[in-house]
């Protein structure tokens, strides 16, 4: 799979989905008082410019580079979603026979 500018895109949009799919049942909304509360884990990226950079919302614009810098901070841990999200789509391509430089012309 090449990383065409729709490609990454792509990513991102998937890599979005993911991160919005995050739960702390552990905290209290005062306004609401309820317990519990989804959010946006924020994404941690290298910009075009090498700076690094936080993100809670979708990423526009990444370059090649970028996308194998887009983790998640767990505490010392890095989930490198970027890297993870190309290679699940290298793997459909291959176990399904597609070409996703194709579908998202």
């Amino acid at each position: 799979m090449k990383l065409t500018k729709k490609t990454i895109q792509l990513i991102c949009d998937l890599e979005r989905l993911i991160g919005e799919e995050c739960y702390n049942p552990n905290s209290f909304d005062g306004w609401t008082l309820e317990e519990g509360r989804e959010y946006r884990y924020p994404i941690t990226y290298t910009d075009k410019e090498g700076m690094a950079r936080k993100s809670w919302s979708t990423l526009q614009n990444l370059d090649k580079k970028s996308v194998g810098t887009m983790h998640y901070k767990f505490g010392s841990n890095n989930l490198f979603i970027g890297i993870g999200l190309q290679h699940v789509l290298e793997y459909l391509e291959r176990k399904y026979d597609l070409n996703f430089d194709e579908l998202v012309k």
